[in-house]
């Protein structure tokens, strides 16, 4: 991580200029900062807003993060049309022992982000504004930021090198990784301070603030799932969830949030017109995207134009095909919902434009240039949106939302002995879905996770539920949809697909290998073990 950045708001002001974005958090950019030069009340509001973008540009929203957190689970296929089916567990994650460069970049974005985040911890408190409150609150938004970049990368690689403030030549520019439990310490800090701090989304809201700020709530929601994910494994640490409890429940007491009800709720929840609204708590603000911040857009609908489903215009009513839906993982979402949600969440009909046929779920329809895959997803459509480019999106990306907030409450009373169904169930009952109740300890703990893959599939949820549930667990659910000859019942069995591919997860793929880049740029770094 010997990487130093004197002049690193010059070049996210260059990197800015050139994108555009929504009046979400916008502000006049500057020129410069460095070592010896103090911003403006006027400038440290642009550095925590470009924070913002920053986090969204080049991490969360990012096509690469998507492709690390998502196709080592069962919902995608990598490249449908360039290699076969189920290669990609092995191409992206659970048994190639550097990957693909795409994974390492992520760790250089996040440690940006830290970078970002320090830079205004340490200088905000040192200028003069009229406004003490607002001076504390973008400390604390950028304290939240940071403590976001290292709970994606504990998840993803485990302990971290602690950085807590900008980096000279003096310091120690080789610092060793912190243990699990040290990375835990300090990002919960982060959210903890945050909280404390920031305002609620109504008090931003009448103080004439747009979308896109961390609230309290945003805050308290994501320590508690910090909380509720140490008291997985590899920690197991279980001493916080009572007061992850105590938190979610503030959360639902708030009146701030609740789920988008109404005749056509998936349709509403998901309008790129109306993103921010009651159940979106943290989103990655978008529009208009440039290639470097691509939405799921392109990546994830055909390769031939279509009608009425993505967006408008036969230019722009496709994208590159080159990542579908597992059939496997669509046959699994229909057999537990195949209503509503499942019709928003994975499209698998839709008419092509120039006189193709429809395209139907199950078929594998043969363009010029390849196959393509049964099924796309759809969360990410814009219905009517006029693009510039096929890659172009303007949907925002959840970072956090209210349901996930619902579920990780019944998931943690059940933990703790008395289970509440109440947001397991009123997500259901939105769905459609019969309500559940009686269950037993783990029968309860199954539905909320089944609850969670059906809900917040793409979202960047399952493989990180996936391993704080375990070893054990990680390899059913994998080796049940990719193992079907070992089981005819499988979700994969008789699905037309070659059954040759095997594989098994060996305890170390719980985690990634650390970059290659990151171990030669730092002596004091080491490897994951395994790897």
């Amino acid at each position: 991580m010997k990487k130093i950045y004197i002049n690193t708001i010059l070049i996210l002001s260059l990197l800015f200029a050139s994108t555009s974005c929504e009046d979400y958090l916008e502000e006049e950019v500057y020129n410069s900062f460095g070592d010896t030069d103090f911003p403006t009340e006027a400038t440290i509001e642009t550095m925590v807003n470009s924070a913002h973008h920053f986090m969204g540009m080049l991490v969360v929203f990012n096509h690469r993060m998507f492709w690390a957190t998502e196709f080592p689970t069962p919902v995608f296929h990598y490249k449908f049309r360039e290699i076969h089916p189920r290669n990609n567990l092995s191409t992206w994650s659970w048994n190639n022992e550097f990957g693909d460069p795409a994974y390492f970049d992520i760790m250089e974005r996040l440690w940006d982000v830290v970078r970002m985040s320090n830079d205004i911890i340490e200088k905000a408190p040192q200028i003069q504004m009229e406004d003490a409150g607002r001076q504390a609150e973008i400390v604390a938004e950028a304290k939240f930021l940071r403590g976001m970049a290292y709970f994606y990368a504990v998840r993803l690689w485990g302990g971290m090198p602690i950085v807590d403030k900008p980096q000279t030549l003096t310091d120690d520019l080789f610092p060793a990784r912190a243990s699990i439990e040290e990375t835990y310490a300090f990002l919960i800090q982060d959210f903890k301070d945050a909280a404390a701090v920031l305002p609620t989304r109504s008090e931003y809201t009448n103080r004439g603030f747009n979308e896109g700020h961390i609230t309290k709530g945003t805050a308290q929601g994501m320590l508690a799932k910090a909380y509720i994910t140490m008291g997985g494994a590899p920690l197991n640490d279980k001493s916080n969830l009572e007061e992850a409890k105590i938190l979610l429940e503030k959360v639902m007491g708030s009146g701030q949030y609740s789920l988008v009800q109404s005749d056509t709720p998936y349709q509403d929840l998901w309008d790129w017109q109306n993103e921010n609204n009651s159940e979106m708590m943290y989103s990655i603000q978008k529009e208009g995207l440039v290639q470097n911040f691509r939405g799921m857009f392109g990546y994830m609908t055909p390769n031939d134009a279509t009608e009425g489903i993505w967006t408008s215009g036969q230019d722009y009513s496709r994208g590159s095909a080159l990542d579908g839906v597992t059939p496997e993982f669509a046959k699994w979402y229909a057999s537990h919902d195949s209503g509503p949600r499942y019709k928003w969440t994975i499209v698998t009909e839709y008419l092509l434009l120039n006189d193709k046929p429809p395209f139907k779920a199950g078929d594998i329809l043969n363009m010029e240039d390849g196959p393509q895959a049964q099924a796309y997803q759809g969360k990410w459509r814009a219905v009517g949106a006029e693009l510039d480019n096929n890659f172009f999106c303007p949907n925002n990306f959840p970072v956090l939302r209210y349901a996930d907030i619902l579920l990780l409450h019944s998931e943690v009373t059940n933990e703790l002995g008395a289970a509440d169904y109440t947001g397991l169930n009123a997500i259901r009952e939105r769905a459609g879905l019969p309500t559940l109740s009686g269950l037993s300890q783990d029968d309860f703990r199954d539905a909320v996770f089944i609850e969670r893959d059906l809900e917040l599939t793409y979202e960047q949820n399952m493989l990180f539920d996936m391993r704080r549930r375990g070893l054990d667990y990680t390899k059913s659910k994998l080796e049940g949809f990719f193992n079907p000859n070992q089981n005819e019942s499988a979700p994969g069995a008789g699905d037309g697909y070659p059954q040759d591919f095997q594989f098994s997860i060996e305890p170390h793929r719980m985690l990634f290998p650390y970059p290659p880049r990151e171990l030669l740029s730092n002596p004091n770094l080491e490897q994951n073990p395994g790897y």
